[in-house]
């Protein structure tokens, strides 16, 4: 049998296993190779990290894209990694590319003329994430891309059900693969953090990028009621300097912005509850099973127990009294009535944390990948 020859491209990630979006690029690539050993992935250097990975392709920006006029020379990089990206493709005589994000598009019409399959890992639509930010112009152009690439792409790599929900007219060439984790690289840490928490206090905590659908102010917000309670808050994002400045006074909670992914795990083995705070309002949380939350998975895998917005988009593997106890979102008094409930039931809490270890083993990347058939529609 042929051996196929592939390629994925990333044309906004620098190379980083400490970033979702780059680490799931690096994830399907190393299991791909394993596989199909002409695989290929190309992506923005980063300077860094200087991890050396076997068929990885990392490009520094001609024109270096920080200080002014950062549009236009992330422009000028776009066209930098089109260009080059193609001369990969061509000169290794690839079979099928995977690609992500809207800014692969000029890339869809040589691949169609030259008959390479084209694999889209979708993760929703970006359209309705830059209206709810007033960016209608760019949400404009956005969607129209956006559904030139679902029609020119051959197979759909997803992350949740309520990503096909969305693109219904697509089911048919759908491939599901949610996110997955590294259980070892959680579990097996033994790095001391700088970030000192007090030994006298429960600590409840969220990690993560700050997505717009996450609202973190609940967590905030809850720690007024919770009895004996410290909140820590890791990361940084969507109106991260609001949020941060409002309760900066707070004695009870501790931002620590964004950290390197030791430090994250460290303190992740110190939190007694884990927060997922979906905001009902945004327009994700209203298709079933929409999110894909890599921070709910390091939760599970930690053998936390997690309290979670009660919106249609959570996670569908998340059983109450199982794994979690729901909230209402935007109602931080019953969060924290949720929080001492867990605190307060020890054979409940004995139970979730088991619970979720277990549950954790069904997404370390190597089966979910195994699972979501790509490498066996590759081979066909």
């Amino acid at each position: 049998m042929e051996q196929k020859k592939g390629i994925i491209i990333l044309m906004s990630a620098k190379f980083s296993f400490s970033v979702v979006q780059s680490s799931r690029a690096l994830y399907i690539f190393k299991k791909l190779k394993e596989q199909f050993p002409d695989t290929y992935i190309i992506m923005q250097k980063n300077e860094e990290e200087k991890i050396g990975l076997e068929n990885l392709i990392q490009v520094k920006p001609i024109i270096p894209i920080s200080g002014k006029f950062r549009l236009l020379k992330g422009m000028a990089f776009k066209l930098q990694m089109t260009l080059l990206s193609l001369w990969y493709i061509v000169s290794k005589r690839v079979d099928y590319v995977i690609l992500r994000g809207y800014d692969t598009i000029l890339l869809y019409p040589f691949l169609k003329i030259l008959n390479i399959k084209i694999y889209m890992d979708y993760h929703g639509i970006y359209k309705h994430e830059l209206n709810q930010q007033n960016r209608r112009l760019r949400a404009f152009f956005v969607g129209h891309i956006e559904r030139l690439s679902l029609y020119l792409a051959d197979r759909i790599i997803v992350v949740s059900g309520g990503v096909i929900t969305q693109i219904q007219e697509y089911k048919d060439k759908c491939i599901y693969m949610p996110n997955g984790i590294d259980i070892h690289k959680i579990n097996d840490t033994d790095h001391a953090c700088s970030i000192k928490l007090p030994g006298n206090k429960k600590i409840i905590g969220f990690i993560g990028n700050w997505e717009q659908f996450m609202k973190v102010e609940d967590v905030c917000e809850c720690l007024k009621y919770a009895n004996n309670c410290i909140g820590v808050i890791i990361g940084r994002g969507y109106k991260a300097d609001h949020i941060m400045n409002k309760y900066r006074d707070t004695e009870n909670i501790i931002f620590t912005g964004r950290l390197q992914q030791e430090d994250v795990y460290s303190l992740l083995h110190k939190f007694d509850i884990c927060i997922l705070p979906y905001d009902k309002d945004d327009k994700h949380s209203l298709y079933p099973d929409y999110f894909s939350s890599r921070k709910a998975k390091e939760y599970i895998a930690a053998g936390k127990p997690v309290i979670v917005s009660d919106v249609e988009g959570r996670e569908s593997w998340l059983i109450e009294n199982q794994n979690c106890l729901l909230y209402e979102s935007g109602n931080p008094k019953d969060l924290a009535e949720k929080i001492d409930i867990l605190l307060n039931k020890e054979e409940l809490y004995d139970k979730m944390c088991t619970n979720n270890r277990d549950l954790s083993k069904n997404f370390m990347w190597d089966t979910i990948i195994d699972q979501s058939g790509l490498i066996r529609d590759i081979q066909a």
